[in-house]
């Protein structure tokens, strides 16, 4: 089962409130919805969708000024998400996939500008 945090965690985090993809059911648990951010730290802009219960994280990175695309995450298997930093001027997350034979960790800042960095250990 994936480990994601708490929605209050993500709110905090994103400092934006999400659009979910169930709004019918009002008892569904924040972790069996899916959840799309939208924010921006002043020079890019982000559209982040989880599905914790799936383990699945998409996350678009767009230059503010042009609207470019920056990077396209789009991951299926998600096994951990851990908040890294929550502050007011640095925030970033730790996403971790574990495969058969390594375990790969991509580290993302969001604040003060977005940064990626991808690393896969053998395990």
């Amino acid at each position: 089962m994936p480990i994601f945090p708490e929605e209050n965690d993500f709110l905090s985090l994103f400092e934006s409130e999400p659009m979910l993809l169930d709004t019918t059911t009002k008892d569904l648990p924040f972790y069996y919805n899916e959840a799309t951010y939208r924010f921006s730290n002043g020079q890019e802009d982000f559209v982040i969708k989880l599905c914790p219960s799936y383990g699945e994280v998409k996350i678009q990175v767009s230059m503010h000024s042009s609207n470019r695309l920056l990077s396209l995450l789009e991951l299926k298997r998600v096994e951990k998400l851990e908040i890294t930093s929550d502050k007011k001027e640095r925030t970033s997350v730790l996403l971790t996939i574990d495969n058969e034979d390594s375990q790969q960790m991509i580290e993302l800042d969001f604040k003060p500008y977005f940064k990626q960095i991808f690393k896969e250990h053998l395990t």
